[in-house]
């Protein structure tokens, strides 16, 4: 899975990727993400998640302080669901929180969401037991990268 900055190449791409109808009352759409992370830049950054040369998915990032990376949105196509790729893009997430030097990844999830919630759960997300702005937060304590040698 490989991250690449959404930009004026592969933006129409993007917000042309979709949620089955039932999904799509949990995750804001992909304009609305471009747009907070324009409003809010540099604090946010939107990628685009490439499974080989296939956009596969979107997520929007936060840096909350040196040790906390923020998955303020995250989305798989509806097309290429099914496949094992949100896990392979929470990786892929996660070791950009690695190469950054951050030991946390945290996310809110929508409560009722229960593919996202099964899906994070499985990737070693808990839950704080805090809501914010109504979604339940869940937080991921990341090992050390394996050093090399």
């Amino acid at each position: 899975m490989r991250l690449e900055a959404v930009d004026e190449r592969n933006y129409p791409s993007v917000i042309g990727l979709e949620l089955h109808e039932d999904q799509r009352a949990f995750v804001a759409s992909n304009v609305r993400s471009i747009a907070d992370a324009w409003v809010h830049r540099p604090k946010l950054e939107p990628l685009a998640l490439f499974s080989g040369d296939d956009l596969v998915g979107f997520t929007l990032l936060e840096r909350d302080g040196p040790e906390v990376l923020h998955v303020v949105r995250f989305m798989i196509d509806r097309r290429a669901q099914g496949r094992g790729l949100g896990r392979k893009g929470l990786a892929a997430i996660a070791d950009v929180a690695r190469a950054e030097g951050r030991s946390r990844l945290v996310l809110g999830v929508v409560p009722g969401n229960a593919v996202a919630t099964g899906l994070y759960r499985a990737f070693g997300f808990t839950e704080t037991g805090e809501v914010d702005g109504g979604e339940i937060v869940m937080r991921h304590d990341l090992a050390p990268a394996d050093l090399p040698g």
